[in-house]
Formats: C-alpha cells, sequence, structure tokens
C-alpha cells in the first residue's frame, strides 16, 4: 500500500514537469513565429503610417507626395481677407 501512494505523488510531479515542458514548446514556438512573421512590428508600423500622413499633411492617408500634395495649405483660396 506504501508503495502505490509513492508512486501516485511522483505521477504527480511527473506530470507537472511534462506540462511545464509542453507549455515552455508552445511559448517558444509561438515567440519565434511571432518574430519570423513580423506581427507586433505590422501592428505598429501599420496604423503609424496613416498617422503620420495626417500629422505630416492633414490626410488620412500614409504620407508621401500625392498626400503632400492634399495639404490644405496647397488649396487655392477662394475667401480673402484681401478685397
Amino acid at each position: 500500500m506504501g508503495r502505490m501512494i509513492r508512486n501516485r505523488r511522483g505521477q504527480f510531479v511527473i506530470e507537472g514537469i511534462l506540462l511545464m515542458v509542453v507549455m515552455l514548446g508552445v511559448f517558444i514556438v509561438t515567440t519565434r513565429l511571432i518574430r519570423e512573421n513580423e506581427v507586433a512590428t505590422r501592428m505598429v508600423t501599420g496604423p503609424w503610417s496613416k498617422v503620420a500622413g495626417m500629422t505630416e499633411n492633414g490626410v488620412w492617408s500614409e504620407a508621401n507626395n500625392a498626400t503632400r500634395r492634399k495639404h490644405p495649405n496647397n488649396f487655392e483660396r477662394f475667401f480673402t481677407s484681401k478685397e
């Protein structure tokens, strides 16, 4: 009877270690895939390009020469204070 109790305690420790190894493997594979696919980079740079276009040129689009032409300073002024 004493041996059966020891075996059950040992089995619990073995299963705990096995679960930790499996979870560590899943964590390593997941972080490697995230790095290779540049998920974090795309999450930051994707929206930032449109925000940069708005801060630089006043247009919700990627910052480039086409959006620079859409900047409000480049519009012809129809209404002025001069007569």
